[in-house]
């Protein structure tokens, strides 16, 4: 019996310090889990800082390019506007022209006949 008893003390004894190192393991990579969930956050955390300062810099790109295209577009419609008004002035003087033109090779065949033989 007493020789059952210390073999029951051993196993129990080799049990507590199997208990006492699976603590102390599970302490440990709870440490570890801890590190890698803050570290993660904070690279995290910094990535999306950096892809909001990235955002900023492309919708600051993408509006200037849009007013430079706007006042492209608008001195465009201007020169536009330019020549359209030369070209109709120069329409109404094409056309007031071929009127005068036309009223006087009317009065030229009025007052000047030409013989047909």
């Amino acid at each position: 019996m007493p020789d059952q008893s210390r073999e029951s003390e051993k196993q129990i004894l080799t049990l507590t310090k199997d208990v006492e190192h699976l603590q102390y393991v599970i302490n440990e990579l709870e440490k570890e889990c801890e590190f890698v969930k803050k570290h993660f956050t904070t690279k995290n955390t910094e990535r999306l800082n950096e892809i909001r300062t990235i955002h900023g810099r492309i919708d600051k790109h993408l509006q200037t390019d849009l007013e430079f295209h706007e006042t492209v577009r608008k001195k465009i419609t201007e020169r536009f506007e330019i020549l359209d008004e030369r070209i109709r002035h120069l329409d109404r003087w094409k056309w007031a022209t071929w009127g005068a033109l036309i009223v006087i090779g009317a009065l030229c065949g009025y007052f000047v006949p030409v013989p047909f033989n």
